[in-house]
């Protein structure tokens, strides 16, 4: 049975970080593949200049194609909004049932991770591997003792997308943070201006 990691997100836009991450994920923790799954819209948080579905996608593909074992997926743009990560995971362990998944989260995302819908039924289905942030968070101890969590040595990322379009508002040059070719396509198709 093949092993998936489902690296959710809105990746707006996607960055460096999200590479390197999504990199360590497919070559260093043992997974077959990763699914880069785009995210229409984060259920806690507020819309926030979030550019169309398209446009996020469009980059995703462009910066991950040429890599075997890294595949971006588009399942959450199809499901019924709004969309929760417990209504992904149970379209494709039915759609891919000869594939074991596991979540792959921030630890942002593990510190409010009890008050996402149905959390425990996640981890009934699958293994929560968690990536380190740059800010600090308090996670309930009874998560972090949980045999479905792993927290990984995975290197910690020093930019957000959120920063990145801070910056560009700003007229900072943010090209160093972002692979060449969705540099080029947000100067192309004028996002986040």
């Amino acid at each position: 049975m093949k092993k998936i990691g489902l690296y959710l997100g809105t990746f707006n836009p996607i960055h460096n970080g999200h590479i390197t991450l999504a990199n360590y994920f497919a070559n260093i923790i043992d997974l077959d593949e990763v699914w880069v799954v785009l995210t229409p819209q984060n259920p806690f948080k507020k819309k926030y200049n979030l550019i169309e579905d398209d446009y996020r996608l469009e980059m995703a593909n462009n910066t991950f194609n040429h890599l075997k074992n890294i595949k971006v997926s588009d399942i959450e743009f199809k499901l019924d909004k709004p969309n929760y990560t417990i209504d992904t995971i149970n379209r494709l362990s039915e759609d891919f049932p000869n594939k074991q998944f596991t979540l792959l989260i921030g630890e942002d995302n593990l510190a409010n991770f009890h008050h996402w819908k149905d959390y425990s039924k996640i981890l009934e289905v699958v293994e929560v591997f968690v990536y380190p942030r740059t800010t600090t968070t308090n996670v309930d101890n009874e998560l972090i003792n949980n045999k479905k969590i792993k927290i990984l040595d995975a290197p910690k990322i020093e930019i957000s997308s959120d920063e990145i379009r801070k910056k560009m508002k700003e007229g900072v040059d943010i090209k160093s943070y972002l692979p060449k070719v969705v540099y080029e396509y947000i100067i192309e198709k004028r996002l986040y201006s």
